[in-house]
């Protein structure tokens, strides 16, 4: 059991340190300049990795909002750059998933006396 535990606080550091290098790969891109479109599609696919990593520790309401507003930076962009369709099918599922994933958690914590948000599952549709 002692074994199990170090494996599942291991594998936990190792997420965390995941997104802590997602992040400071965020901020360093900053500092480097790229085409727009390439920035932009980059700081999305990013995005989309932190938001599975929020949705994996179980930061449900961190994992939505950020979800979110990758899925609006997306519908934003779309239009001044098309080659960011290939995005479109990667960014809503995150989003919905995250967001099923957080209706999933908050059924489970229902019988506590929390009403689960089913604006969860409308939004997710």
């Amino acid at each position: 059991a002692l074994n199990q535990a170090s494996f599942y606080a291991g594998h936990e550091f190792i997420t965390f340190c995941r997104l802590r290098v997602l992040y400071l790969i965020k901020s360093v891109r900053k500092q480097i300049e790229y085409n727009e479109c390439i920035r932009i599609r980059k700081e999305i696919q990013e995005d989309v990795e932190i938001g599975k990593i929020l949705t994996r520790i179980e930061k449900y309401q961190a994992a939505v909002d950020f979800n979110r507003r990758n899925y609006e930076k997306v519908l934003l962009n779309i239009t001044r750059y098309p080659q960011l369709k290939c995005l479109s099918h990667d960014v809503p599922y995150t989003y919905a998933r995250s967001l099923f994933v957080a209706f999933q958690a908050s059924l489970q914590n229902s019988d506590a006396g929390n009403d689960p948000p089913h604006h969860y599952l409308e939004e997710a549709e």
